[in-house]
């Protein structure tokens, strides 16, 4: 959480570089270390968990990258960016509410 008001703040003083490199950082912090925690985790109580994503999860997940990447690729930030990003957030939980198993 303080990462992410970190990274407000930093915005708000339109130093960019900054922002982002703080929220991407913390991404891929999550990705390296939280996700194979909880298969470690998962082995310790006895719970089948693995890394085997299944097709819409990594559609998902390389759909969200590439979008992520256009977004940045200029470096400058604009209000419908953000809530184009937002928007996009609100469909990805629609659709992950949707799916089911």
């Amino acid at each position: 959480a303080v990462e992410h008001a970190s990274a407000v703040c930093f915005a708000m003083h339109n130093k960019m570089e900054i922002s982002l490199g703080v929220a991407v950082g913390s991404a891929v912090q999550i990705s390296i270390f939280v996700i194979p925690l909880n298969v470690l985790a998962g082995w310790a109580v006895n719970e089948p968990m693995t890394l085997n994503f299944h097709i819409f999860e990594t559609v998902v997940l390389l759909l969200t990258t590439i979008g992520v990447a256009f977004t940045l690729s200029d470096g400058k930030s604009h209000w419908l960016k953000g809530a184009t990003l937002v928007f996009s957030y609100l469909m990805i939980s629609a659709a992950y509410w949707a799916h089911g198993e």
